[in-house]
C-alpha cells in the first residue's frame, strides 16, 4: 500500500514538473502599433526580437501580433522611412512604437531640396537622419583605397574604430561576453573573420553601433561592421 501511494505522489509531482515546465517555456502573444509622431500608421513595418527576424510586419492599421519567447529581452521595429527603434518586452504584452523620423510624403519633399545620405543597416537602406546614434559610412569606391594593402587600413580611417593588426574594436562598445570583436556582415552574411579581402573589392562600410546596432539583440553588443562588396565579386 506504501509503495502505491509513493508512485502515485511521483506521478503526481511529475505531472506538475512538467506542465510547470510547459507553462515555463510557453510563448507569450505580443500586440502593438506602430506610428509616426503625427499618429498616423506605418504600414509594413519589420518586426524583430532580439535583433532577429520574424517574417511579420505591421498591418494597414500598423498593427502587429505574434509569439514572442518568455527569454525574449526586446522587440525592434525596422521602417525604411521613420528609422528604426527597439523597446524592452520586460514581460508586457502590449507595446506601442512612435518612430520620430518624417512622414513619408513629408519626407519627399525635404529629400528634393537637400540630398540626405541612405545608411545601409543590413536590413536595408535608411535615411541617416532618421537614425537615433550616428552611423559611420565609408565609399570603398573612392580611389585613394586602392593603394591600400588590405581593409584594416580602410577601417583605421573610420572614426571611433581602432585597429591593432587584425583586431578590431569599436571605442565605446562593450559586452559581457568576452569578446570585444564587432560583428562582421559581408553582402548580409555573418563571417568571423574578414581575412583577405581586397580594398578593391570593398563597394561601402557601414559601422553600427548603440541602438543602430540593437536591431543584432546581444549579437551587436560590440557593435556592428557591415561590408558591401562590388556586384560580381
Amino acid at each position: 500500500m506504501k509503495i502505491k501511494v509513493f508512485f502515485l505522489l511521483l506521478l503526481s509531482l511529475l505531472c506538475i514538473t512538467s506542465a510547470t515546465g510547459q507553462k515555463k517555456n510557453k510563448k507569450i502573444v505580443v500586440t502593438g502599433m506602430v506610428t509616426d509622431v503625427l499618429q498616423k500608421p506605418l504600414v509594413g513595418a519589420m518586426v524583430l526580437i532580439d535583433g532577429g527576424s520574424t517574417n511579420r510586419t505591421t498591418n494597414n492599421n500598423g498593427i502587429f501580433k505574434l509569439k514572442v519567447p518568455p527569454d525574449a529581452d526586446s522587440i525592434t521595429i525596422v521602417t525604411f522611412t521613420n528609422g528604426i527603434s527597439t523597446v524592452a518586452i520586460k514581460g508586457r504584452t502590449n507595446i506601442n512604437f512612435i518612430l520620430a523620423g518624417l512622414p513619408l510624403s513629408q519626407q519627399n519633399a525635404k529629400n528634393m531640396q537637400s540630398d540626405n545620405k541612405q545608411v545601409n543597416i543590413g536590413y536595408g537602406n535608411v535615411d541617416q537622419k532618421n537614425l537615433v546614434t550616428s552611423v559611420s559610412t565609408v565609399d570603398g569606391k573612392n580611389h585613394k583605397y586602392a593603394a591600400y594593402k588590405d581593409i584594416y587600413e580602410i577601417l583605421r580611417g573610420i572614426a571611433g574604430v581602432e585597429v591593432h593588426g587584425n583586431s578590431v574594436q569599436i571605442r565605446g562598445q562593450s559586452s559581457f561576453m568576452g569578446s570585444t570583436e564587432p560583428l562582421f556582415i559581408i553582402d548580409g552574411v555573418t563571417v568571423q573573420s574578414i581575412d583577405g579581402i581586397s580594398p578593391t573589392l570593398v563597394e561601402s562600410i557601414s559601422v553600427l553601433k548603440g541602438s543602430s546596432a540593437s536591431i543584432y539583440g546581444s549579437r551587436g553588443a560590440n557593435g556592428v561592421i557591415l561590408i558591401s562588396l562590388i556586384k560580381g565579386y
